[in-house]
């Protein structure tokens, strides 16, 4: 990590990319144009190896916020974990923020997060989909199953690395994230800081906007999750519960119409609205595809270890980007 000094800023904001200009251009747009004072922060863009124009829109970012923003080239290891763990080296404030390429925050976002680290040493804020709610189906299903950041830390004590500020203090402790992962890199790191005993809490005012997934997307992201999982059992057996690579409960549900009942009302009661038919069918059918995602990422892990996979260089490779 960065060494700090006196005139070290309070934070350091993490925003790692590969491959989306459009994105970084609206998260660099959003996080240099904050109510804390720029001397006070500092932007750390971390281009994980990028073949199209995201390293030229970050450049373009850095002469006209030369005191604020920096470029970090992360392109040994192709992972969203691998281009983290690069600009918590670069880090040299007090607080890293981290967020996505890709993502939105209001004006006051860095302030809101200086003040919730204040009193956590890890901190989960909301995240909130772009698109409303009426945008159809897909993105519906967005806002009720993709970000259950207040659940995740609860139950599974993490919080998504898109939305996430830990303090200096807690990596310096604990280390940093185990670039190795495809997935699962911020369940793993959440594990280990609950494990130190690090304050940790979740942040409802403090918002991230993402844009919706389309169902292409969720399929992907649902096979790095299997991945992810079989990699935290290969790796840490100790700390993660093994499962059963299939589970046919899940991928063969009893249907009955009292069922299907009960996950409607669930659903309606979650996003606090009233839904179609049509669109609790979708959220269904997207349900029992991402457990067959999960059920190929798995498999696929098990023939094709992602820590194993070389590229002609000699080079470690994860393909997966860094939007996780």
């Amino acid at each position: 990590m960065g060494e700090t000094d006196d005139e070290a800023p309070a934070a350091s904001v993490i925003v790692p990319v590969y491959n989306d200009p459009d994105g970084i251009d609206r998260t660099l747009s959003a996080v240099t144009d904050q109510t804390v004072p720029a001397s006070e922060y500092e932007v750390l863009a971390v281009d994980n190896g990028s073949t199209d124009g995201t390293r030229a829109v970050i450049e373009d970012y850095c002469r006209r916020y030369p005191d604020l923003v920096d470029l970090v080239v992360a392109d040994e290891v192709q992972g969203s974990y691998a281009a983290r763990n690069a600009g918590i080296e670069r880090a040299r404030g007090e607080v890293f923020a981290f967020v996505d390429a890709d993502a939105g925050v209001e004006r006051t976002w860095l302030a809101s997060v200086l003040d919730a680290t204040e009193t956590a040493d890890y901190v989960g804020c909301d995240v909130r989909i772009d698109e409303p709610l009426s945008a159809g189906p897909v993105v519906a299903y967005n806002h009720v199953a993709e970000f259950t950041v207040e659940r995740d830390l609860r139950r599974d004590q993490f919080a998504p690395t898109c939305c996430l500020a830990v303090r200096r203090r807690v990596v310096e402790d604990v280390g940093p994230f185990d670039e190795r992962f495809r997935s699962s890199g911020d369940v793993e790191f959440g594990r280990r800081v609950h494990a130190a005993g690090f304050e940790t809490a979740y942040e409802p005012s403090v918002p991230v906007y993402h844009p919706a997934r389309s169902g292409r997307e969720l399929i992907e992201k649902y096979v790095r999750i299997g991945r992810g999982i079989e990699q935290r059992q290969r790796l840490y057996p100790e700390r993660f519960e093994q499962r059963p690579l299939v589970d046919w409960r899940a991928l063969l549900p009893t249907v009955s119409p009292g069922k299907l009942q009960n996950s409607a009302e669930s659903v309606q009661s979650d996003v606090d609205a009233d839904l179609s038919l049509p669109t609790l069918a979708v959220f269904y059918l997207l349900d029992q595809l991402l457990v067959l995602a999960t059920t190929a990422g798995r498999l696929a892990e098990r023939v094709d270890p992602s820590e194993d996979r070389i590229d002609s260089a000699g080079r470690r490779v994860d393909a997966s980007g860094c939007r996780v």
